[in-house]
């Protein structure tokens, strides 16, 4: 199967449309599978591992219903610009020394890093590739999470990328819906307070209702800091909103897009990272 690498025209809105939405994405190591759609997904998947593996699993079954407001966007099953910008700025060591050093737990327990609305996961597999993960004298548990309808993809590409990552690292992959504190709560206690949250363009819909729950979600679980990776062409006033709703619990870092790495050239009026930083509690 062909693979797409990244090269001076990163953007994937350059590219056509089997290489940005069918051929495998390959970076710096790691290589996920794409599909257009969720029925493309399944039918792939049945045929080369039978129908056990898109079936529902445990946790999924939990999360999953037939009133279920969560529909799984088709956009889930291929990678997006912001998720390589999210991948290459988390990997940086100076940015991964900034992240992890305030840490109030002993250095002897795993850093934890919890990704929502992961997708393919190419920004916890490019940071569980990083220099700096692998010559830690830490351990890392990378969680990746999305809707039960997606996380069997996720799960796909975790498999698929085992054998890839660092010796000291562990992914994890759950089923996790924004705004359902029943979902956090069935979070092994080992990782529902992660030391990192990330996310790859999660402010992509104008549903005031999506980016509450996402809000709620963000507050919810940050122990101490969350590092998204948005793109202003899709919905900057959902960005401008997700923001007004997080201000008061967290201090709010924007880094510009040309800031991330050298070697991914990219617009600040396009893309941005935005750090939010939890607000010690007044006593």
């Amino acid at each position: 199967m062909q693979t797409t690498s990244l090269n001076s025209s990163w953007q994937r809105s350059s590219l056509g449309y089997k290489e940005r939405f069918v051929d495998d994405f390959e970076y710096n190591g790691i290589r996920v599978r794409q599909f257009p759609c969720r029925a493309v997904f399944e039918k792939a998947a049945v045929d080369a591992f039978g129908s056990g593996f898109v079936g529902v699993d445990r946790d999924s079954e939990r999360c999953d219903n037939e009133n279920d407001v969560d529909r799984v966007p088709d956009t889930a099953f291929t990678v997006w610009d912001s998720s390589i910008l999210l991948g290459v700025y988390a990997s940086r060591e100076d940015v991964c020394k900034r992240l992890t050093r305030r840490r109030t737990t002993p250095s002897t327990t795993p850093i934890v890093t919890l990704e929502l609305g992961a997708g393919a996961g190419v920004a916890s597999l490019l940071f569980a590739r990083s220099e700096y993960a692998k010559n830690s004298l830490r351990s890392f548990v990378m969680v990746v999470t999305d809707l039960p309808g997606t996380i069997n993809f996720t799960k796909l590409n975790m498999q698929t990328n085992i054998g890839k990552v660092h010796a000291n690292t562990t992914l994890v992959t759950k089923p996790l819906r924004w705004g359902r504190i029943e979902d956090i709560e069935a979070l092994p206690v080992q990782i529902r307070l992660p030391d990192i949250v990330l996310g790859a363009d999660l402010l992509y819909t104008c549903d005031k209702t999506v980016i509450c729950a996402l809000a709620e979600t963000v507050t919810l679980l940050a122990k101490k800091v969350v590092v998204f990776a948005v793109c202003k062409q899709h919905r900057p006033e959902s960005i401008t909103f997700f923001l007004s709703l997080v201000r008061e619990s967290f201090e709010i870092k924007h880094v510009p897009a040309s800031m991330i790495h050298e070697t991914l050239l990219a617009s600040d009026e396009d893309f941005g990272i935005i750090e939010l930083w939890r607000k010690r509690r007044r006593k």
